[in-house]
């Protein structure tokens, strides 16, 4: 009896210790950068006008994301691909900013529902190196209201190459 015992508590051991592995590869391997996202609404945002009767809100915002940003060094002209998905009902206003300085170094325009940029100018010319880079995400109505909406913070790196 005290050896049917003790295996019941072996093989629950194993199960338990099983688990916790197949926990920890999952979490290990997950995809640490997310390239698009619902955004959340803040709570302090109301929530917008495009509830249906039933109070569910329509799709979300999609957020591109990005692992890093490689630039030139040197110049203030560079080249790099800001997208607003077509799917969106908003406006985007992008911007770089550097949270180790507390500075911004590029803001967009507004930019359109599946309208891409290809071309920005920064603020100032960097050095070469890497740099934490904070990608801002500021939406607006679609309207012509262009009323404040949620926003999202996606950080990533900023990496400047000599040419």
């Amino acid at each position: 009896m005290k050896r049917k015992k003790k295996i019941i508590i072996l093989v629950i051991v194993l199960v338990i210790l099983a688990a916790a592995a197949g926990t920890a590869v999952y979490l290990h391997t997950r995809p640490t950068e997310v390239t698009n996202y619902n955004a959340a609404f803040e709570e302090d945002q109301e929530k917008p006008e495009s509830e249906n009767q039933e109070g569910s809100v329509e799709a979300g915002i999609q957020i591109p994301g990005y692992e890093s940003i490689v630039i030139p060094a040197g110049t203030k002209d560079v080249s790099v691909e800001l997208v607003n998905p077509e799917e969106n009902q908003v406006y985007f206003q992008i911007s770089f900013y550097l949270p180790e300085t507390d500075e911004t170094i590029y803001t967009s325009d507004l930019i359109r529902p599946g309208q891409h940029l290809y071309e920005i100018t920064l603020d100032k010319e960097m050095e070469a190196g890497e740099y934490p880079l904070t990608v801002k995400y500021s939406t607006f109505t679609a309207d012509e209201e262009m009323t404040p909406q949620n926003g999202a913070d996606i950080n990533c790196t900023l990496i400047v190459e000599e040419r």
